[in-house]
């Protein structure tokens, strides 16, 4: 199974259906951390439900992980990847300030030679998953990062260039390709 973690903040959401518009189902599992609170997740939800053909999901706790789903963390809630194989849903402390934290999703995969990864970070204000890309790096995962120009809010994609050696810094659309080529 092929994981990508996406995570994005500020300015996220447009971005988000931008890449995600005309997109096929994949044969990967994705999982859309964006901080916004839960009132609001079943409108992201729908509106990239309707521009793609994956599976999009807003997990309940302890739901197993299907392949070829693209699943969104519930707002103020903390998605955390068990023995990549289940997700477990917190209210624990926020954590950079924010919940869902990004950092939390990325730093719960666990380092597997049957699973793949490929970490993303987008616009955002703060340094929320800068840490975890650092880490899904170190479990040999691909590492991208929004090209900080097209940002409405860059320093999350900046604090990620600052703390890892990023493998791609892409514009919206370069991502979106990246994904296509996937199918």
């Amino acid at each position: 199974m092929h994981f990508i973690i996406i995570g994005s903040s500020t300015g996220g959401p447009r971005v988000l259906f931008d890449i995600f518009s005309g997109i096929p189902a994949l044969p990967v599992t994705i999982i859309i951390v964006q901080h916004m609170p839960f009132s609001t997740t079943p409108r992201f939800a729908k509106r990239l439900s309707q521009l793609c053909r994956m599976n999009v999901i807003i997990p309940s706790d302890e739901e197993l992980i299907k392949p070829e789903s693209l699943y969104i963390a519930p707002g103020d809630n903390h998605l955390i990847i068990k023995d990549n194989q289940k997700i477990l849903l917190t209210s624990t402390e926020k954590v950079n300030f924010v919940r869902p934290s990004i950092d939390v999703t990325m730093l719960s995969l666990r380092q597997d030679s049957r699973y793949q990864y490929t970490g993303i970070i987008l616009s955002g204000m703060g340094c929320d998953g800068a840490e975890g890309l650092a880490f899904m790096k170190n479990l040999g995962a691909k590492t991208i990062v929004q090209d900080p120009e097209t940002c409405i809010i860059r320093s999350m994609p900046e604090s990620a260039i600052r703390l890892s050696n990023i493998d791609k810094i892409l514009h919206p659309l370069e991502i979106r390709s990246f994904l296509l080529s996937l199918k």
